[in-house]
């Protein structure tokens, strides 16, 4: 019997996770294909920020009032748009974003004077948790959307290096690596864990997920590796000065980058999984939602992504500022 069911379970693993890369494939092909793509895909990010918000609300709701529940919420809805909106047309997506993250603050704080029967301390930690994870460093996802793109007002422009125009560090790049990263992280990791962890079982973390072992953990860091090789490949061969064979200028300096990125993106994305891992543990939950038959909530699926967000994003930055 048990078989069987392990059978339905990965079938609708499978079914669930293939949807998932058809709409992200489609949402970036909107993307790249057609005019204010970029804002297109900001309406998936958007879908992701209120989806895991919701998630983690009912992580959490046991440590929250109904009027923290709402606060963290109305952040999500606020934020994630006035982060878009700041950078698409004026550049300064991080200032809004920052403004609104204040205005959170400010409100969860102000609970304490007038909601204190039944506002706590604690309630406000959980409480900014749950706006920070994953409002907040979606946040982050959505400048990667917008790295590099002209605002519709200002003067801010990406750099003046004719290197960096010619590598096209841009938001098509950036979004490629963050999804392209992490799931073959994953999968390189699984492969790694099921074919090695007899012969290599020590665990990576075994109070907090002990399914995770140190040689999958070193088969993800390959699988970054591997991911970024690809990344740079395809890219060049599709989009680079948009040359039928691509446009492999400086290979010797770009592909070794290319494949820190994806290095240190790998890292973050266990890093991420680890995190989630313990939020659950924490909260008793072996989900954090079902709206993925297989997979679980949208945060079981992008909780490696986000963190590996903060790298890509972070490296795209680094480039930007040395080629200058």
């Amino acid at each position: 019997m048990k078989p069987c069911l392990d059978r339905a379970f990965m079938k609708k693993r499978v079914i669930s996770g293939l949807v998932y890369v058809v709409v992200l494939l489609a949402f970036y092909l909107l993307k790249v294909m057609v005019p204010y793509g970029d804002i297109i895909f900001d309406v998936l990010i958007y879908g992701f920020a209120l989806v895991g918000t919701l998630e983690m609300i009912r992580a959490m709701q046991d440590n929250l009032a109904r009027t923290e529940k709402a606060i963290v919420f109305v952040f999500a809805i606020i934020c994630v748009p006035a982060c878009a909106i700041g950078e698409y047309c004026f550049g300064y997506g991080v200032h809004f974003t920052a403004i609104c993250f204040f205005a959170l603050v400010i409100s969860l704080l102000s609970l304490l004077v007038f909601k204190h029967e039944e506002s706590t301390l604690e309630n406000i930690g959980a409480s900014l948790v749950c706006a920070v994870y994953p409002a907040l460093l979606i946040c982050l996802l959505v400048l990667a959307n917008h790295f590099g793109d002209t605002p519709l007002w200002g003067d801010k422009f990406i750099s003046s290096s004719e290197d960096l125009q010619q590598m096209q560090f841009n938001s098509n790049l950036a979004i490629m690596f963050i999804f392209t990263i992490s799931p073959v992280s994953d999968m390189v990791a699984f492969f790694f864990g099921m074919g090695l962890k007899k012969k290599f079982p020590k665990k990576l973390a075994p109070t907090i997920s002990p399914n995770k072992t140190v040689i999958g953990f070193i088969g993800g860091l390959v699988g970054g590796a591997i991911g970024a090789v690809l990344i740079y490949f395809v890219y060049h061969a599709i989009f680079v000065n948009n040359a039928i064979f691509g446009n492999f200028v400086h290979m010797y300096i770009w592909l070794p980058i290319y494949i820190v990125i994806g290095v240190l993106a790998s890292l973050a994305t266990a890093f991420g999984d680890l995190v989630e891992s313990a939020i659950k543990r924490h909260r008793g939950l072996k989900d954090m939602g079902d709206i993925m038959p297989g997979h679980g909530g949208i945060l079981d699926r992008i909780d490696g992504t986000l963190f590996a967000t903060v790298i890509v994003y972070a490296a795209f930055a680094l480039v930007q500022m040395v080629a200058i």
